[in-house]
């Protein structure tokens, strides 16, 4: 039974991870207000020759379809005077990758909610008693994991360009996402400093949200374990 309480704390933490760290990256990501925030803050209407509006109307679009509710990235906008297609076949074609990463994120978050509900829903009405040794053990798995989390992000600190190119050769089987500030207007809508400032936000919104995770688990833990006391009473 030991063994089984351990077990199922993991899964559950990994569970909570999941559904964390996934929906921290859509509040980042899929927040338009991030993006003019960031336009402004890096001189990014100046690398493109665009307006803000322009620029806003293109990125509602990329968000739109890394949301999968459009279907391709085909679209004109007025770049340096002259209405014109925005992105080029390389592009597209990379964006096609970096829509999957989002989609089955998507994807996983939404099953880890499911399984995470069911399972603390069972044992609240069944089992009380595990629930409670559950949430005890699962505190210390996420704090690992947090732990984890701020490691990576002093790396990031440390050298983001090693990791930012480490992660793109471990998820993308292609050199798509090597794109030129010449000809490629994606690489200066989101260049790296993007990337760097976006990640940290997001970790920011993950570690938040972890600890007021951790703080209603050991709250509902206490209460959990005061119901269990009184009703072997």
């Amino acid at each position: 039974m030991k063994y089984l309480n351990i077990v199922g704390s993991i899964i559950i933490g990994v569970l909570l991870f999941f559904i964390l760290l996934f929906t921290s990256v859509e509040v980042v990501a899929y927040n338009i207000n991030h993006y003019q925030c960031q336009y402004e803050r890096h001189d990014i209407l100046e690398q493109t020759n665009m307006s803000l509006d322009e620029l806003t109307k293109v990125t509602i679009n990329m968000i739109a379809y890394l949301k999968d509710s459009r279907e391709s990235l085909d679209m004109k906008a007025v770049i340096n005077g002259r209405e014109q297609e925005v992105f080029g076949e390389r592009e597209k074609s990379h964006m096609v990758d970096v829509k999957k990463i989002f989609v089955i994120g998507t994807y996983i978050r939404n099953i880890s909610l499911i399984i995470f509900v069911i399972a603390i829903s069972y044992m609240a009405i069944t089992n009380k008693k595990m629930l409670t040794i559950t949430f005890s053990m699962v505190k210390y798995v996420f704090a690992v994991i947090i732990m984890l989390i701020l490691i990576l992000s002093g790396l990031l600190l440390i050298d983001f360009n090693k990791y930012f190119t480490i992660f793109h050769e471990i998820f993308f089987s292609n050199d798509l996402w090597l794109l030129d500030p010449k000809t490629d207007i994606l690489i200066n809508i989101v260049p790296e400093i993007f990337f760097f400032q976006t990640a940290m936000i997001i970790v920011g919104i993950f570690v938040v949200s972890a600890i007021v995770s951790l703080i209603i688990i050991e709250v509902t833990k206490k209460k959990l374990f005061k119901q269990y006391i009184k009703s072997i009473k």
